[in-house]
């Protein structure tokens, strides 16, 4: 294994779901969505929330136009960006970089692969 910290096997992460694992004291929250890994602080930077007991969805984009004098909102999924939501306010957060749909905020990530069958962390910011 080259460098980092071995948080457990791949198997240890079931698709679309959060995990909680502690490192070095720290609790961190780890989520494989289909053949990618990410690792975050589970804390929300908002009022510190467990972000490991919020919701795990796709990202949804909402576009809003007015036609005819009418609004109209158009919504799209985003299949290969997974978000977090807080369990106390439902702020989102990507999984990817940690950017929050709110101005302002933003999820501490880690870089974390997989090596073999072995999820591997960098404790470094991503």
């Amino acid at each position: 294994m080259s460098g980092g910290i071995d948080i457990g096997a791949w198997q240890d992460f079931p698709d679309r779901t959060l995990v909680r694992v502690e490192v070095g004291g720290m609790e961190l929250g780890v989520c494989r969505w289909g053949e990618r890994i990410y690792a975050f602080r589970n804390a929300c930077p908002h009022e510190g929330a467990p972000l490991c007991a919020g919701f795990l969805q796709k990202k949804l984009t909402a576009e809003t136009s007015i036609a005819r004098g009418a609004p109209d909102v158009a919504l799209t999924v985003s299949e290969d960006e997974p978000v977090v939501l807080c369990p106390w306010h439902r702020w989102e957060f990507q999984l990817e970089d940690g950017a929050a749909a709110a101005p302002g905020f933003r999820m501490r990530t880690y870089r974390v692969r997989r090596e073999a069958d072995r999820v591997v962390l960098s404790l470094g910011r991503k």
